[in-house]
């Protein structure tokens, strides 16, 4: 009477050593060990992520991989950078894969951020260190199509396409491609096609003064015009937005020792355009650089409303500021 109860204890109890075995075979964790990036390629199939996922020691079995995704019907994988640690078992790994937590980060990176706010900002969302990203904005090489207008041993500045991003912690330099990569189909789709025979680095150059100084499309391209028109005349350009980028100070007051700077980026001193970009632009900025209106202004100023009053005379603008300034 004993005999069917011993076997079936015994069928219980290797059952349970069989999958206590599996365990610790195929889906057991490798060991201890800091989570690391595991990066799944878009068109990687289930059988390449096992086998790189194996060969990284990150689980212990690739074929333990693939049957758990199996069994519970997690057939799909997301491409992507993971964090992922040998201290997990497989069946996490595998589960965190399917369902596409990556280790990224959305940012929005405002238009007309600077290089330097773009890198503190990123610095802040732990997406990369600053100084490992103005090093590779400062010393990136003209491996896109676009960079050819850039001078040499200018940095990525004005490039750096203003968007919202989910950036891959950890990398500065696949960082920084990101915003190239979006710039890139910015230029091949609205910009190149209306850039004609203009200097791309000239009209980013002016196209970040409008951005720091407009906030509505119409200001934009009156005060593209108000440039176009003062560089015509050789009138120095007057911009306190580039006296601004030479000091890194946008939110206090201008000071009269800031103006007297002598830098080739100070339009208060120096007629013509700055060496280089003052900011990331937005592409409504650029298209008002690119497509400025006809007109006969030469000056403009924002009211205490933000209301942007233009003149076609000297005489006319003082009489401006004593109306909306004063």
């Amino acid at each position: 009477m004993k005999l069917p109860y011993t076997i079936a204890l015994s069928a219980g109890l290797a059952i349970i050593l069989f999958v206590a075995l599996g365990y610790y075979v195929w889906l057991a964790p490798v060991g201890s060990g800091e989570p690391r990036q595991f990066t799944v390629q878009a068109g990687d199939s289930i059988s390449v992520i096992a086998t790189h996922l194996q060969q990284d020691g990150l689980i212990k079995s690739a074929w333990g991989f693939k049957f758990y995704l199996k069994i519970t019907g997690q057939v799909i994988v997301q491409p992507g950078t993971y964090s992922l640690s040998p201290a997990h078992a497989t069946p996490r790994i595998a589960s965190t894969i399917a369902s596409g937590d990556t280790s990224g980060v959305t940012v929005t990176i405002p238009e007309g951020y600077t290089l330097s706010q773009l890198a503190t900002l990123l610095d802040e969302r732990a997406v990369a260190e600053r100084s490992e990203l103005l090093a590779v904005a400062d010393d990136f090489p003209p491996d896109y199509d676009f960079l050819k207008f850039r001078p040499a041993g200018r940095s990525l500045e004005g490039f750096l396409f203003p968007d919202t991003y989910k950036f891959f912690k950890g990398d500065a330099t696949l960082a920084i491609r990101k915003l190239l990569d979006n710039f890139s189909l910015k230029y091949k789709n609205e910009i190149e096609p209306v850039l004609g025979d203009q200097d791309l680095f000239e009209v980013l150059i002016i196209a970040s003064l409008i951005e720091r100084e407009a906030k509505t499309q119409t200001d934009r391209e009156q005060i593209a015009a108000v440039f176009y028109n003062r560089l015509e005349a050789g009138m120095r350009l007057d911009v306190d937005a580039t006296v601004r980028y030479i000091t890194d100070n946008w939110t206090e007051p201008i000071t009269r020792a800031d103006l007297a700077i002598d830098s080739p980026y100070n339009t208060r001193r120096y007629a013509g355009l700055p060496p280089g970009p003052i900011c990331n632009p937005g592409l409504a900025a650029i298209t008002a650089a690119l497509n400025p209106p006809p007109s006969d202004y030469y000056y403009y100023l924002t009211d205490l409303n933000g209301v942007t009053h233009y003149a076609e005379t000297l005489a006319e603008h003082n009489q401006n500021k004593v109306n909306y300034l004063l």
